[in-house]
């Protein structure tokens, strides 16, 4: 009698293996998937210019702080962006003309590719797909001779975006 039950747990396991074949195989198929969001960092380096004291007549004084890199942004993306830069108007008259200029490195920032920042403002493609870079900027000045005195301020606003 001691044998039959090993004997049952033998021909139980025969049965088990019978029912599962070692060769058989399941399958499934499962989908993964992932969301990507558009990812735009902008740190800029420098909150303020400053011209200091400029007389009347002084055409395209170029701030020391362009030569230096001292104007510089650090941009990271994974698009191609768009870069708006404007100004409001000068206080308290809008007579001063402000130049801007960017580029990637200090050497490029001359009075030449510089633009006139208006109210209205400009736009440009900045292609950077996947990098971190480092823009810099330039700014100049002129004050036309009939330049009432004065402390004069205005606020530059420069935005990167998505490109279309």
């Amino acid at each position: 009698m001691k044998g039959l039950p090993l004997i049952a747990l033998l021909m139980l396991g025969v049965m088990v293996a019978l029912a599962y074949p070692a060769t058989s195989q399941e399958s499934g198929e499962i989908t993964v998937t992932a969301d990507v969001p558009t990812y735009v960092s902008v740190v800029f380096n420098y909150n303020s210019v400053s011209f200091g004291s400029l007389p009347p007549g002084t055409i395209d004084y170029e701030n020391p702080g362009n030569s230096q890199g001292i104007y510089n942004v650090t941009v990271s993306s994974n698009v191609n962006l768009t870069v708006s830069v404007s100004r409001t108007p000068w206080s308290p008259h809008d007579v001063l003309i402000l130049k801007f200029a960017h580029g990637l490195t200090p050497a490029v920032l001359t009075p030449d590719n510089a633009v006139v920042l208006t109210t209205s403002g400009i736009t440009y493609d900045f292609p950077l797909i996947g990098q971190l870079i480092g823009e810099f900027h330039g700014y100049w000045l002129t004050v036309p001779a009939e330049t009432p005195p004065g402390s004069y301020s205005t606020t530059v606003t420069i935005t990167y975006t998505p490109a279309p």
